[in-house]
């Protein structure tokens, strides 16, 4: 007898489902990207326990007959696709027909729908993958289909999932992605009953864009358009001034469907080239319109990566598309010298500063001195020269600062070797221990002059409430203003008001991705506000700044590694070089 068997649907299904229902938010995105195939022009998503309790889709497209309303639980059963050649020419959300039996492998489902032409509509429960029952019913046209105890069959599964705030999170991001691509479409998203976002119908993405994004984002956006060889690509792009720590604000659409790429991820960064940061990423919303034929987007069955048959060209239009409305939009600031102003993370002596200063100033550091007296020609003469600095790290002796690298290392000399510093790890070691000694002081906490008012998107003010304790240990004082509003009236000793609303974003991030309760201070959150106000990599610093930055390194607890565990300092022994250069054996 042989070894090789054939697996029954269930199992066939379940395996599916590990490719198809990642999380919640996989089952969200799935049903509704049926609605939008059905032609939908109105969506009602409602949640409970971040959609492990249940998940209820509510839509008016075409809604179902009888027998499509029992096929569509069946393996590979498809509306969009009839013959092999369709498979590269998609122009649906859809068309794998693994979606819906995968969904109801791991789940309870119950199904209500109705065409607009039928009398009377149909309900069909099915757990489990099993068939439950059928029945008529009378309900509105179009469909309505409730998800319920997600996982409860396989709870190797619950395992993998995250927090309810995380979940929830997820599960918002994949409706506002195609809320913005369909701004045709009215949506609204409920969590456990409280009303998260609503969006009428607009042929226009920027209210939506306002509505979902922010104020502060629409605001400070430049529209996009651009057309050649058949390619159409439009969005809103942000100005440089307005960034994030991370991609999560670049969002790419293709004919209508959300995507990652990192090609487009490149594109971008190449466009704003020098205007933006190391490490800094501009908020983007690009759709590109191409012939359907020109992309793959049989990849894999969340359908999220495609392929593109002119991969090259494509990046090259994209740059082009950002560069002809960014820059005739920047004005070029004056020539100044960088000696006399004061650089982006300046702060003053007692919180971290680093003012710069003319180069022919004295020190900021005592030198020790060492005076010799010579013999001459029979004169005296007495010379005094620097023999050791003051200027230390432990393990490194004495240290003289030589240059810096690429406006990014410190290079010094040492007792035993050549020592390499980081300055923005440096910077947010300093930084970050500073404001936990602060906090334990209760000296954190400075009021703001004038307040700073911020327009944040419903999901992030939803968060802030959350999370509002966390925020208040680490130094912030937030009041809720309006539906839409937030006014900041404190902030951390030393923070910038510029772009403190992107600050604020990234925090609401690390507090998501850590699953804080909010109820204590974050040391993720504090190393976030650290890394967001140290010097950068590409930060000029004067060799009197490095100077003060290692001093204040070497007043540090643990002054080898960041916060997030990058090393601060290199160092390389004389021995080793001596190594390197073949003088030891």
């Amino acid at each position: 007898m042989g070894f090789i068997s054939l697996l029954s649907e269930n199992v066939f299904n379940k395996i599916a489902a590990g490719e198809v229902v990642e999380r919640p938010s996989s089952v969200v995105k799935e049903l509704i990207e049926n609605s939008i195939d059905a032609g939908a022009t109105s969506l009602r998503i409602s949640i409970e326990k971040s959609g492990m309790k249940s998940i209820c889709i509510l839509d008016n497209g075409s809604g179902m007959d009888a027998d499509d309303a029992l096929l569509c639980f069946e393996p590979h059963a498809t509306s969009k696709i009839r013959t092999e050649s369709d498979i590269f020419n998609i122009s649906t959300m859809g068309f794998r027909g693994e979606a819906m039996p995968s969904i109801a492998s791991v789940s309870k489902v119950k199904l209500r729908t109705r065409r607009h032409d039928a009398i009377e509509g149909l309900e069909v429960i099915i757990n489990g993958g099993k068939f439950t029952s059928e029945s008529p019913c009378g309900c509105a046209c179009g469909t309505e289909i409730t998800i319920s105890d997600l996982f409860y069959n396989v709870p190797a599964r619950k395992k993998f999932l995250k927090g309810e705030i995380t979940e929830e999170k997820h599960i918002f991001e994949t409706v506002l992605l195609l809320a913005l691509a369909h701004s045709e479409i009215s949506f609204e998203l409920k969590s456990d009953g409280k009303t998260i976002f609503t969006s009428s119908s607009d042929k226009s993405l920027l209210p939506r864009l306002s509505l979902l994004l922010g104020k502060e984002v629409a605001e400070n956006s430049f529209p996009l358009n651009y057309e050649e060889n058949n390619y159409k690509i439009s969005g809103f792009i942000s100005k440089p001034s307005i960034t994030r720590s991370s991609r999560r604000e670049q969002r790419f659409f293709v004919n209508g469907r959300p995507i990652r790429s990192i090609m487009l991820y490149s594109a971008v960064r190449e466009a704003y080239g020098s205007l933006i940061m190391h490490g800094s990423f501009p908020s983007v919303t690009i759709f590109l319109d191409l012939s359907a034929s020109d992309i793959d987007v049989n990849v894999h069955p969340a359908k999220l990566e495609v392929r593109f048959k002119h991969e090259r060209l494509i990046s090259e239009l994209v740059i082009k598309a950002i560069r002809q409305v960014l820059y005739p939009a920047i004005t070029p600031l004056p020539s100044v010298s960088i000696s006399k102003v004061p650089i982006s993370a300046v702060f003053d002596s007692s919180k971290v500063e680093y003012a710069i200063k003319d180069k022919t100033e004295e020190s900021l550091l005592p030198v020790h001195q060492h005076t010799e007296t010579i013999s001459s020609e029979g004169k005296t003469i007495q010379t005094s020269s620097v023999k050791n600095t003051s200027l230390t790290l432990p393990g490194c002796g004495y240290l003289k600062v030589i240059d810096i690298l690429n406006k990014t290392y410190i290079l010094a000399v040492s007792d035993i070797g050549l020592v390499v510093i980081d300055q923005h790890a440096a910077h947010e070691r300093i930084i970050f221990e500073r404001l936990l000694k602060d906090f334990s002081k209760s000296k954190l906490q400075q009021e703001l002059l004038i307040p700073v008012t911020l327009d944040l998107s419903r999901m992030e003010l939803q968060l802030l409430r959350k999370h509002t304790n966390a925020f208040s240990n680490i130094g912030f004082g937030i009041d809720f203003f309006s539906e839409n509003t937030v006014m900041i009236h404190c902030v951390p000793s030393s923070i910038k008001t510029e772009n403190i609303s992107g600050l604020i974003s990234n925090l609401l991030d690390s507090l998501i991705e850590q699953n804080s309760s909010g109820n204590k201070v974050d040391e993720t959150v504090v190393a976030k506000v650290a890394c967001t106000l140290a010097v950068k990599a590409n930060d000029e610093l004067s060799i009197l700044e490095a100077n003060k930055l290692i001093s204040d390194l070497s007043k540090c607890d643990l002054p080898f590694n960041c916060p997030h565990g990058r090393p601060t300092v290199i160092n390389i022994s004389i021995k080793e070089l001596e190594k390197r250069f073949g003088r030891v054996l």
